[in-house]
């Protein structure tokens, strides 16, 4: 019996080392990766999309210029579900908005911000947005938050030649990991600085596109998704420009309603 029990917990033991070796090894920052503590198999229907009263409201609208769109965080009006912060170093502009709500895993559209952008040269755009692990040391904590363009012609992830969509939309293939009705989790996994990245699709990073065929007035929504996300600026700039271009170029025209 003695032996028995001995060679038991030796097996044991060995199995919850191998376990542990294994998730610390799956956390690397190049390339990039979003290592998730939600990976659950939901069905779309399993996932709502709650309404927000600042969904529909008036608010100012962003110009797009020669192709860019450049625009601050914090330039959103009006009394928001997000903190506005200016504590946390190198940041850009005024400030920054802080998601310290609960974390909203599988529920995208609570405190959505609601930011229209005002699109003369129709085309396809790349977006990024700065933003930054704003508390812990955790590649996989506090590293996204939801993003829709529910007017635009199209909006998806692409790697390459690798194209995927949010679920909901009624197109294939789809991210991988949480999504629902239009809307697409946005990752980074940079410990302790503000990062120019926004990327999809769990362990499969993909670039984020968004497509206006015509000129015109398009919505642009954030929701809030996991606790401490930090928001400082977010730019679009159109085929044939470049992040850098876009990172230089001047803050977009605001423009009341």
């Amino acid at each position: 019996m003695i032996k028995t029990s001995f060679i038991r917990t030796m097996l044991l033991s060995g199995f919850l080392t191998l376990n542990f070796s294994c998730s610390s090894d799956a956390i690397t920052d190049e390339p990039m990766e979003q290592i998730t503590e939600d990976n659950v198999n939901i069905e779309e229907g399993d996932m709502s999309d709650p309404s927000t009263p600042n969904s529909n409201a008036n608010v100012i609208s962003y110009t797009e210029n020669n192709g860019i769109i450049s625009v601050e965080f914090e330039s959103a009006e009006g009394d928001l579900q997000w903190e506005r912060g200016n504590t946390l170093d190198d940041f850009e502009g005024n400030g920054y908005l802080r998601w310290i709500k609960e974390d909203n895993f599988n529920t995208p559209g609570i405190g959505t911000l609601v930011y229209k952008l005002n699109i003369a040269t129709p085309g396809t755009y790349q977006f990024v947005w700065r933003s930054r692990i704003s508390e812990g040391d955790v590649q996989s904590e506090g590293n996204d938050s939801w993003l829709r363009f529910p007017d635009a012609t199209d909006f998806f992830g692409q790697r390459e030649s690798s194209i995927v969509y949010p679920k909901g939309v009624e197109k294939t293939p789809v991210v991988e990991g949480s999504s629902s009705n239009g809307w697409l989790k946005i990752y980074m996994n940079r410990v302790g600085e503000w990062l120019w990245r926004s990327n999809t699709s769990d362990n499969d990073p993909h670039n984020i596109f968004v497509k206006f065929d015509n000129p015109g007035l398009y919505t642009m929504e954030v929701s809030g998704r996991s606790k401490f996300h930090a928001l400082d600026r977010f730019v679009l700039f159109i085929e044939g420009k470049t992040l850098t271009e876009a990172q230089n170029a001047d803050r977009s025209t605001i423009v009341q309603p």
